[in-house]
């Protein structure tokens, strides 16, 4: 008996959120190397990033097979379009916590820059935010969809601080511009896991209510 779409659905729904985990555990891992100057800790995200990149792929297979075999429609077919652009997002966020974690690698090996408190809450709340789009794609929760997306304007204004203090830092320490450097393209990593996050949240709201609200979100009332 050939199984039906639903079935084929549930077995997507599993592995994406599978590689959901994954992603959220490896920017957990990055940011926790960051903030405590954990090399080893680094090197694991780094060298994990190869299962990410394989499920990617079977993802995507999986995605187009649901295509090509069941012909989906109507909410089915949403669904399966919103994971190919959740597939992509997640498999980027990876990357991204990658590029922390390299960064991590070379500040543990210099003193410490003044800046951890900051970081810390930045690195929370775009924790919440990956965490929290995930958390919608599995509830198909668009108000929580939403909330996320929101999110991205404390994010965005915590990176910009950041940024504020670290060219005050470098002017009065140019010694340590280097160092400075790496710390900021961490940040800017950072900034750019809480735009994915959004992204993920927007293909929610698409797969639940079939709107598309990318670059019209502020327009957006969740039902």
């Amino acid at each position: 008996m050939q199984p039906l779409i639903e079935d084929d659905l549930e077995a997507l729904t599993r592995q994406v959120l599978h590689m959901g985990g994954l992603v959220e555990r490896a920017v957990d891992r990055s940011l926790a190397a960051l903030l405590e100057r954990d090399q080893p800790l680094a090197r694991e995200v780094i060298d994990g990033d190869a299962e990410v990149d394989r499920l990617e792929n079977e993802i995507e297979e999986r995605c187009l097979d649901v295509l090509a075999l069941r012909q989906p429609v109507a909410r089915d077919l949403r669904y399966v379009a919103g994971v190919l652009k959740i597939n992509s997002d997640l498999e980027r966020m990876a990357d991204l916590a990658v590029n922390i974690a390299e960064r991590a690698e070379v500040l543990s090996e210099v003193p410490p820059l003044p800046f951890r408190p900051d970081v810390t809450r930045l690195a929370a709340l775009v924790k919440r935010m990956v965490r929290d789009g995930l958390d919608s794609l599995q509830r198909l929760d668009a108000g929580l969809a939403f909330r996320t997306w929101q999110a991205d304007a404390e994010a965005d204004r915590l990176y910009r601080e950041l940024i504020g203090q670290a060219i005050q830092f470098m002017r009065e320490h140019p010694e340590r511009l280097g160092d400075v450097m790496h710390l900021v393209g961490a940040l800017r990593n950072l900034e750019r896991l809480a735009d994915h996050a959004t992204n993920i949240a927007e293909d929610v709201i698409f797969v639940v209510q079939g709107r598309i609200v990318r670059h019209h979100m502020r327009e957006f009332a969740p039902e």
